[in-house]
């Protein structure tokens, strides 16, 4: 547990130091180029750790993510569940504070979500 604890302190870390690089995002429309290529990255990420994680559970592995396991382990039909209502809370949490004007929040939390999935893809494909 203490290789995850680090690393979540790592990408909070990291996340924080690049927030306080990036200029500051001028109002802009929700949906505008740059959102729209982060969400489209973000599913990405997450279709393979669906698709990694379906696979290590369909082959008698184990959710380890307490808050994933009452849905992941009901099939496909719960995996599929989790996965889509993680990527669809990630947007209305990225739209809420876009409408609260907090910009480089916006798109911090969304590469916050992007890193979360991509670690989650990486364990999962590590552990096959």
């Amino acid at each position: 547990m203490g290789k995850v604890a680090c690393f979540l302190f790592l990408i909070l870390n990291c996340a924080a130091a690049c927030a306080q690089s990036l200029p500051e995002v001028p109002s802009h429309r929700f949906w505008d180029t740059s959102n729209r290529m982060l969400f489209a990255v973000d599913a990405t990420v997450k279709t393979a750790d669906f698709v990694a994680t379906h696979h290590n559970l369909t082959h008698g592995g184990v959710e380890l993510n307490p808050l994933a396991r009452p849905l992941c382990t009901k099939g496909t039909a719960g995996q599929t569940v989790f996965f889509e209502g993680q990527s669809l809370a990630a947007v209305g949490v990225s739209y809420l504070l876009h409408r609260a004007g907090h910009h480089r929040l916006e798109r911090m939390f969304t590469i916050g979500n992007i890193a979360d999935s991509a670690y989650g893809a990486a364990y999962s494909f590590s552990h096959r």
